[in-house]
């Protein structure tokens, strides 16, 4: 279902508008214990009916929350006005519920659409009308919850006093908050928030403060030079799972951070463009990132000439399932989908150092036409202030490169750096000609050119990598794509027989 909300995300704006109304109109004539062909489903929200004989079918209750998701994901790409939409606390005390009950509502049936307001933050919102109809079609559900009371007076005293008594048992707040669930009948958060608010209470029992981001970052460097989970949960008090899952989320951080821009292409539409753009050999034959460049001498990349289109498909189709992606990571990330995005980020870098090296030397012309000298003889502060600033003009410039626009490698990216270099002509200071060119080595050229260099590798690991075995080194290699295009650890443990488990065991101190 995921999936099929992420086909309706790339439908164009009209298509999506009535989808998503289709996909309303249905979750209203859900019923929970009914079970529905996936067809069916297909059929109601697109009007298309597959041919296929073995279809999957799916359980009305679980549906409704899905549905719902669905509905949420396709709001998220259109511009929805705020306007008579309520936001998620304004929507609970209509319903007279929680924030946690509208939650679970949600799940349950209760539609919400990402809207957008005039400062351009996005945010949830439901009308009124919509808040009735779920109402009055849940008229049961809805009274249970209106009338699930706060804890009282009375109550909030059993609960600190049996916390009380039981002082000097070795265990943690939250442990305590589950005994006492169990006791009262009352939600294990909603105990464990009381507890934590009396002083007296929260004293006696063993509290851990929460990671900040510089322990976070520390665990992160802890892994890379070889420290165990065990020795991390003595330091740090907490457990390997716990760490993990907040290391999950600083990753998950950094990618929301990231500008990820693409063009749109026609071929995206197609059912099968992943299938036939990224099955390519253009697109799985990619050099991996150059470490070390000598200042000139680019390595000449004439494959590109014939086969451009095809990597600049690739390319932004890569960057295009990566931001949908990053769009819909929650707040507890999963693992592979986080890979996922790494890999394709780190992918799509390769495909656009192809587009620069290409690019280059048609470029490099148009610099000496600047320059009005060869650039041997320029000094080498400002050569390789040249050099910087030609690399981050191009780069930006096969970022957007568009096709069906007629733009090529080997005369746009030229075109835009003759423009920029008059402005960077006029801003630079005069200098002396030098005696003689010395060579200047640039260390990781390219990497500039994205902003999520980060993820890139800045040393040759395979080759560091012998030192410790012939596996890891083909771990790396297909890892960071020194072998065909980069792998995700599922991609990697499939072609090398191994657990997922035990490949990112190898890696954790590669990254």
């Amino acid at each position: 279902m995921r999936n099929f909300a992420l086909e309706i995300a790339r439908a164009p704006e009209k298509i999506r508008v009535q989808q998503m109304e289709a996909a309303e109109q249905l979750l209203q004539e859900l019923e929970e214990n009914r079970l529905y062909p996936y067809d069916y489903i297909v059929f109601r929200i697109t009007g298309y009916r597959g041919d296929e004989v073995n279809q999957p079918t799916l359980l009305g209750s679980a549906l409704l929350g899905d549905i719902v998701a669905l509905i949420a994901i396709v709001s998220r790409t259109l511009d929805l006005s705020p306007d008579g939409m309520m936001d998620v606390k304004q929507a609970a005390k209509k319903l007279h519920v929680s924030l946690r009950t509208l939650s679970r509502l949600r799940r349950e049936g209760l539609v919400f659409h990402w809207v957008l307001e005039s400062n351009g933050r996005r945010r949830l919102g439901s009308s009124s009308a919509m808040l009735e109809q779920f109402a009055n079609q849940n008229e049961e559900r809805m009274k249970r919850a209106s009338n699930f009371s706060r804890l009282s007076d009375e109550e909030k005293k059993e609960i600190v006093s049996f916390a009380m008594s039981l002082k000097g048992e070795m265990r943690s707040l939250s442990e305590a908050a589950v005994d006492i669930s169990k006791q009262s009948g009352r939600d294990h958060e909603t105990i464990r928030l009381l507890l934590q608010q009396q002083k007296e209470v929260a004293q006696l029992f063993r509290q851990t403060r929460s990671l900040s981001r510089t322990d976070v970052k520390e665990i992160e460097q802890e892994l890379r030079v070889g420290t165990s989970w065990k020795e991390l949960e003595g330091r740090y008090q907490r457990t390997a799972g716990s760490m993990q899952k907040t290391l999950a989320r600083m990753r998950s951080t950094r990618l929301k951070k990231l500008d990820v821009s693409h063009v749109e292409l026609d071929i995206f539409s197609r059912k099968d463009s992943e299938e036939v753009i990224l099955g390519a050999q253009v697109s799985q034959n990619v050099t991996p990132a150059i470490l070390l460049l000598d200042s000139l001498d680019f390595p000449y990349e004439s494959s590109i000439l014939h086969n451009e289109t095809a990597v600049v498909s690739a390319m932004h189709l890569l960057r295009r399932r990566a931001k949908l992606l990053i769009k819909d990571i929650g707040y507890s990330p999963s693992l592979r989908v986080l890979d996922r995005i790494e890999t394709d980020l780190r992918w799509s870098f390769l495909l656009q150092q192809q587009l620069v090296v290409g690019a280059m030397h048609s470029s490099l012309a148009v610099a000496v036409q600047h320059a009005g000298r060869p650039l041997q003889e320029l000094p080498a502060d400002r050569l390789d202030s040249l050099l910087k600033h030609m690399i981050q003009v191009i780069g930006e410039t096969c970022s957007k490169l568009d096709p069906s626009k007629g733009q090529m490698v080997h005369k746009t990216p030229a075109s835009v750096l003759d423009r920029s270099l008059s402005l960077f002509d006029q801003h630079s200071k005069p200098q002396r000609a030098a005696a003689k060119y010395i060579k200047i080595q640039l260390h990781c050229p390219f990497h500039q050119i994205v902003p999520w260099s980060f993820l890139l590798p800045t040393e040759n690991l395979p080759v560091l990598a012998k030192k410790t075995s012939d596996e890891l080194v083909q771990i790396l290699s297909l890892r960071y794509g020194w072998s065909k295009s980069p792998k995700t650890v599922e991609e990697i443990a499939s072609l090398m027989g191994r657990s997922p488990i035990w490949i990112a065991r190898q890696l954790r101190a590669w990254h």
